[in-house]
């Protein structure tokens, strides 16, 4: 570690690491992308131990619980995620805590989160995989590991169209992620 890496907020660590993971999962590289997130998690960890969770801006809640989640710290995720739902409207936020619930085994939070996911977001193949398993678990015959794997397949799908249409929109120039909300 440099001298220079020890002035970088956590934060900032954070953020480039969850960036990087996204564009890691984007490329198909989901190992590289784990490792990311892995990092992302634990700069989280020393930002939230130096700032209590209702001082950290919505932005960093919702970008460490996809890191929490994408590396299967639930209760973490869950944790940041709840917290970041009761002070802004985030679809990412409501998608992931839906995830960590589901994948807790706790079906009624994980159809609550999904069914708050907002409709302004625009993002056509995830509203319609969630309405698809909010119906099955209130039918109450869902499988919820399928639940999550039809939800992490339904991203990924919305993830290539976006970018799609972002290189088309913006005539080929690449841009950073955009991240509706936040």
């Amino acid at each position: 570690m440099s001298f220079f890496s020890k002035l970088i907020r956590p934060e900032t660590k954070g953020g480039k690491n969850f960036e990087r993971g996204r564009a890691a999962e984007a490329r198909g590289d989901f190992g590289k992308a784990e490792t990311y997130f892995g990092e992302g998690a634990a700069a989280y960890d020393e930002y939230f131990g130096k700032k209590p969770g209702d001082e950290a801006r919505p932005s960093h809640l919702v970008m460490a619980g996809v890191c929490y989640t994408r590396v299967g710290r639930y209760e973490d995720a869950l944790r940041v995620l709840s917290e970041c739902v009761e002070r802004k409207e985030i679809p990412d936020a409501f998608l992931n805590a839906g995830y960590a619930s589901a994948k807790m085994g706790q079906a009624d939070e994980a159809a609550r989160y999904w069914s708050l996911y907002p409709s302004w977001a625009g993002q056509r193949e995830v509203e319609s995989a969630l309405k698809k398993q909010i119906k099955l678990i209130r039918a109450g015959g869902a499988d919820l590991g399928a639940a999550c794997e039809a939800v992490a397949v339904a991203v990924y799908k919305q993830d290539k169209i976006n970018a799609r249409d972002r290189n088309f929109r913006e005539a080929g120039r690449r841009t950073s992620e955009f991240r509706q909300g936040y």
